[in-house]
């Protein structure tokens, strides 16, 4: 090797020409495509397209003015005439909403209902194995959890929530896993 350096440039591809634009374009992040919300008032839908957004800004990193800016941007019909109600409401005031769990906190306010995590929560409540498989009844337990925010609960409160929910004869076999009688 003569000079420092010189035998591991000889090895590197060149970076001009083609190859440069090659990893300029590599590097580009892919867009980022928020579904649309029209506004409708079904809890169960508004909840779905919420857990979707949640997903999308949890891979990509954007700022939470760029969270705001891409949710309103996808707002269609009465989501749109609602979003622009609130912006005249807080006209020469701070902008609605600074970021994504901002906008989340005012659409559940007004895209669910009041009584609806009340109902899912005494659904939970009730909630019974009956015909379905574990795995089934475990699915619908969390997905209930998720959309009444119980999401977060202890471990010990929701393995017993499913325990209580099982068939008798499934609760005999996890007590005594669980127990060692």
């Amino acid at each position: 090797m003569d000079s420092y350096g010189s035998e591991e440039r000889r090895r590197r591809p060149e970076w001009g020409g083609e190859r440069r634009h090659q990893v300029q374009h590599q590097r580009q992040p892919p867009p980022i495509k928020i579904p649309k919300f029209k506004g409708e008032h079904d809890p169960n839908a508004y909840m779905e397209w919420e857990q979707k957004v949640d997903q999308i800004f949890s891979i990509h990193r954007v700022s939470d003015q760029e969270q705001v800016d891409l949710v309103v941007l996808e707002f269609e019909e009465y989501a749109m005439t609602w979003w622009h109600q609130i912006c005249m409401d807080n006209y020469n005031q701070e902008p609605p909403a600074a970021s994504w769990m901002n906008i989340k906190v005012k659409m559940r306010e007004c895209f669910i209902p009041s009584y609806h995590r009340m109902k899912t929560l005494l659904k939970l409540q009730r909630l019974q194995q009956g015909s379905m498989c574990v795995e089934e009844y475990f699915k619908l337990m969390e997905s209930m959890l998720l959309k009444v925010g119980l999401y977060d609960e202890h471990e010990e409160e929701k393995v017993t929530r499913l325990v209580s929910g099982l068939r008798r004869d499934i609760q005999d076999v996890v007590n005594k896993k669980i127990f060692k009688r």
